[in-house]
Formats: structure tokens, C-alpha cells, sequence
């Protein structure tokens, strides 16, 4: 195996590297055509392309291909290639191929972690559900929960939360004014005690009260000023973004948040292993 004066580094160079290889033929829409993969051995790599041969004589349509490539611990990590020479070996097929830039991975870390979507306000990965799922199924994909979302009950749209009256949902609610008497110790609302400048407690009949030495201001029931309910406490209510549904807390919808992770091949580890 040739090196370069950069110790390590892979250039330009082409390194005799045989490995298992197992190999999977990307569809156009992204899943895996389970039905055209087959093993064989790597042959040699660079620093931007591979070479490896299949047990196999049938050329798939797809020219994108994921392939396994087996360490020395037995596990398998997996790289994108796109192939640019195919040619019949005494195996099967000789695959030339270059490595896919992130962007031109379908397998990209991007692709598979959810993200909110602006214009409708759902999570998703760019990926859909049901190609996730076949690369899970072949081992590929590790999936993992990272979070839980409440979403709305109608659509999945993320909605926004806010506190409002527990009867009709509105936010316009104040919270009633009320007086602490301290010598009766009587609690009423501020309009019991008088509209005049000398309030009188309507309990002991005590009149020119002052406020700090007589008595003390508190907050009283919470009042709907559109339904005219009163209650001690409000309601945390959703609204969703996206088709306007309301509901209570407890009527939206808990969405897990779940990524796919693979095992990446290291190619510097690759070369400086054999």
C-alpha cells in the first residue's frame, strides 16, 4: 500500500484494500432495491472513488449505490457511491465508483433527522416514513427518540399555547379586585366596600378605612369578560397554527421525535487498517 509524504493522509493514491462488501442499489425515490444487493470484496480505494466486485451479473437501473463495508471488528459501515465504470469480472461485476458528496446522499444526516416544516408547521424528515422504515428493516437505519411534541389533534400542525377562560376559552379575563379587612378580618370584592373616597367595611361597619393600616388589596376569583364566568383558575388552551382548531392541553396529540443514525464509514480508519 502506497503512502504519501503526509504520514496518514490519503491523496491521490489508490490503496489495495480487500474487504467484504455488501451492496445495495438506491432507488430514485430513496429506498433500497433489496432485490438487486449482493456481497463481494472491495478491491482498492481512493480518497474520492472505489473499486469492488459483486457475486452477481444482473446490473441494476440505479447507478447509486449503498455499500457495507465490513471492519475488522465484523461490523459493517456504510458509504453512498455513485458508479461510473461497470464491467463483467470473473466474480460477477467490477464496479468503479465515486463517493457522494452530503448533499447527493440520500442517507445524509440532514435527510433523516425531523425538522419543522415553515409552511405547514408539521415535523418530518426529508425522508418519508415507509423508505425510513425498509433501511431500518435492512439494519442500515438505527432509529432513535429525541424528543416528544404536542401537536394538533386535527391536522399535526404545531400549535401555540396560551391561558384563557375555562368556560368559553376566551383571553380576555381580569382577575377581580378584593379587600382584606384586618380588624373583622372580612374578604370582599372592592364595590362592597363603597364607591365613595371613605371605604366602609359592609361586615363591622368600620368606615374611613386606610389602605396598608386598615386593610389590604388582594386578587381575587378571575372574571370572563365575554361569558361572564368566574372561576380561581384558567385553562391552558392550544391553538393550531395551521387549520385554527382549539382544545384544552389535554386534548392535543403527543408526536415522537424520532431521528436515523448510521454507521458511518471512516475511511482514514479503512486504509490505515490494511
Amino acid at each position: 500500500m502506497n503512502r504519501t509524504d503526509c504520514g496518514d493522509e490519503i491523496d491521490e493514491s489508490r490503496y489495495a484494500v480487500t474487504r467484504g462488501v455488501f451492496a445495495i442499489p438506491i432507488l430514485h425515490d430513496h429506498s433500497p432495491d433489496v432485490g438487486h444487493s449482493a456481497e463481494g470484496m472491495t478491491i482498492e480505494i481512493g480518497r474520492d472513488s472505489i473499486v469492488f466486485e459483486l457475486a452477481t451479473r444482473t446490473r441494476p437501473a440505479t447507478s447509486k449505490w449503498l455499500l457495507g463495508i465490513e471492519t475488522e471488528n465484523g461490523e459493517l459501515e456504510f458509504t453512498t457511491v455513485v458508479s461510473r465504470y461497470v464491467s463483467q469480472s470473473g466474480l460477477g461485476l467490477r464496479i468503479s465508483a465515486a463517493f457522494v458528496s452530503p448533499d447527493d446522499d440520500p442517507l445524509a444526516d440532514d435527510n433523516l433527522t425531523p425538522t419543522l416544516d415553515p409552511q405547514d408547521l408539521t415535523f418530518h424528515t426529508k425522508l418519508s416514513r415507509v423508505v425510513l422504515n425498509k433501511w431500518v428493516a435492512l439494519g442500515v437505519l438505527q432509529p432513535r427518540l429525541v424528543d416528544r411534541v404536542l401537536v394538533c389533534r386535527g391536522c399535526g400542525s404545531l400549535p401555540t399555547f396560551r391561558r384563557g377562560c375555562r368556560n368559553c376559552g376566551s383571553i380576555e379575563v381580569k382577575s377581580q379586585r378584593m379587600i382584606h379587612h384586618f380588624a373583622c378580618a372580612h374578604v370582599d370584592h372592592v364595590a362592597c366596600f363603597g364607591h365613595t373616597a371613605e371605604l366602609a367595611c359592609p361586615k363591622c361597619l368600620a368606615t374611613k378605612l386606610v389602605v396598608g393600616a386598615d386593610f389590604e388589596y388582594l386578587d381575587g376569583p378571575l372574571l370572563c369578560l365575554e361569558c361572564q364566568w368566574s372561576d380561581t383558575e384558567l385553562l391552558t388552551i392550544a391553538r393550531c397554527g395551521s387549520c385554527g382548531d382549539e382544545c384544552a392541553l389535554n386534548q392535543t396529540v403527543e408526536k415522537e421525535m424520532v431521528e436515523y443514525r448510521v454507521n458511518r464509514l471512516e475511511l482514514l480508519d479503512l486504509v490505515a487498517a490494511n
